[in-house]
């Protein structure tokens, strides 16, 4: 017996609707001939059109143009049909069967089958240096029963692996173009891509553009605008002027800093984009400064979320009280939580666990925060110094640039407490890929077996109404031990020409994030 997890989605509605001929002259990037050309802000070069040798996210939101996965992120960040029109997971697990789409083809007109699939992921997992490789490694084989059906068979059960193939380097490549005696890295395809995806790739300036062209034999419709072009601007209040003088018409995530002056243009169309990706503090549990769960909630207690997003973020990144993005909100737990902002109670805490204050007010002092610079962490590690000093919290606030932040929290993992982001998305099997034992990216070195045994009941599913539950019992765990605090969301303003429609913004549910198949001048 099977399980059916998604049904494909319908897009003969959203083709129907095409106004023909549209232009608006006040707009520079409606060509003289009446050509509909779509700007897009890029932030630097891409470091290769193979979409799959590494993570680039330069590169990311062209390949997404000109390349398909099986599965893709739409604009909640949540996971829709892409080249899979379907899939099944088998009652144990341990079985994935994709249904390809029948009239897909190549940019050189050759059809797309699940050969190309089994390549494509094949050669990912043998290549270790490949950015999907390492998690490639659970699919014991993969099968091709037919020229439209893929099947993983895996060698433990993982539905979240289905939510990994829409994040990045996990494009499908045609395997008459790459099977060849030279590498992925020399084949010529690599700097003049053959995808299936809604464009064809025409040049690359390098610092300057690249273009891509609209695939007239696309199989979910041919692209409603004449060209698409990325405009590599990597300096922001640049940026932010091109999109005023309708030189670009797509910024995505504007400073907030720029929001004010944006939001008085009418030509600009602005519309909150959200991450689930929120600020947290991470304690670093070998650490005897914060081993101590008492003071992690009072430290917890203390923080005034709602005052960090106001001055800070404008009130654009609200506060986080879930363990897990209340932007999921399938599987966040959002009454078992992280404390509440309340100085008498978290001061009571330290009392109530026997702590004393010192001669400078203090129950505890000189406990380091390493804060990388940027993104507004400064300010919010200096306002959360000041309320915890008022509960007699005492931290060091140390400012790194990124680079060294990352040695000595990442790499060589020497802090006490640290203030980072991080996707925690497509899927809440996340919080296994954070916070589970030994798993490298748990920095703090988190260990709680019941946590362990509940995540990984949840990625054992494909059941999602028993999977939240598993997911909210696991954050309930986490709630009561804290092995980080989350702070506030992450969001930003997408910035857009207002003269056109169905952006990658638009398409919750319908289309791919970063993705202009449907997008069109009104």
């Amino acid at each position: 017996m099977r399980k059916r997890v998604f049904v494909s989605v319908v897009f003969s509605l959203l083709l129907a609707v095409f106004v023909a001929g549209c232009s608006d002259a006040s707009n520079s990037n409606s060509g003289g001939d009446g050509e509909n050309v779509l700007i897009v802000r890029a932030t630097g070069d891409p470091m290769s059109f193979n979409p799959d040798t590494t993570a680039d996210d330069n590169a990311y939101p062209i390949v997404q143009n000109l390349f398909n996965r099986l599965v893709k992120l739409d604009a909640s960040k949540q996971i829709i049909p892409d080249l899979a029109k379907d899939w099944d997971v088998s009652e144990d697990g341990l079985t994935i069967t994709f249904n390809l789409k029948e009239n897909a083809k190549w940019h050189d007109g050759e059809p797309v089958t699940s050969k190309d699939v089994k390549y494509t992921f094949e050669t990912i997992q043998e290549n270790k240096t490949y950015y999907f490789s390492s998690r490639s490694e659970i699919v014991d084989t993969i099968e091709t029963p037919d020229e439209h059906t893929v099947v993983f068979n895996m060698k433990s059960p993982d539905v979240s692996f289905i939510a990994d193939l829409g994040w990045y380097a996990t494009f499908i490549l045609p395997e008459h173009v790459f099977n060849t005696d030279v590498s992925w890295d020399d084949n010529a395809a690599s700097k003049e891509p053959i995808g299936s995806g809604p464009f064809k790739f025409g040049e690359f300036k390098q610092g300057v553009n690249v273009t891509l062209l609209p695939n007239e034999d696309y199989h979910d419709g041919k692209p409603k605008i004449d060209k698409l072009v990325f405009s590599i601007i990597p300096d922001e209040q640049t940026a932010i002027q091109a999109l005023v003088n309708g030189e670009i018409d797509v910024f995505e995530n504007v400073p907030s800093s720029s929001v004010e002056q944006l939001k008085s243009r009418d030509n600009v169309r602005l519309e909150l984009n959200e991450y689930p990706s929120p600020a947290r503090i991470i304690f670093n549990l070998t650490k005897e400064e914060v081993s101590d769960v008492n003071l992690r909630k009072a430290i917890a207690t203390a923080i005034d979320k709602e005052e960090i997003s106001t001055k800070v973020y404008s009130g654009i990144q609200k506060p986080e009280y879930s363990m897990y993005p209340s932007l999921i909100d399938w599987a966040a737990n959002t009454e078992e939580t992280s404390p509440e902002f309340n100085l008498e109670k978290a001061e009571q805490i330290l009392i109530d666990a026997g702590y004393e204050k010192d001669a400078n007010g203090f129950y505890v002092s000189g406990i380091p925060l390493e804060v990388f610079e940027g993104s507004g962490y400064p300010d919010m590690a200096n306002l959360m110094k000041a309320t915890l000093a008022k509960a007699g919290i005492g931290i060091d606030v140390k400012v790194s640039e990124f680079n060294a932040w990352n040695q000595k929290v990442s790499v060589d993992q020497n802090f006490v407490m640290e203030l980072q982001g991080g996707f925690m998305g497509p899927d809440p099997a996340a919080l296994e890929k954070r916070y589970g034992t030994d798993v490298g990216s748990n920095y703090g070195k988190y260990s709680n077996t019941k946590f362990d045994e509940l995540t990984k009941k949840a990625g054992s599913t494909g059941d999602q109404e028993l999977r939240a539950q598993y997911y909210k019992e696991a954050q309930a765990i986490l709630a009561e031990d804290l092995p980080f605090i989350p702070i506030v969301t992450f969001a930003g303003y997408d910035a857009n020409n207002s003269s056109f429609t169905n952006l990658p913004i638009d398409g919750t549910g319908k289309w791919g994030w970063a993705e202009y198949t449907f997008t069109e001048r009104k």
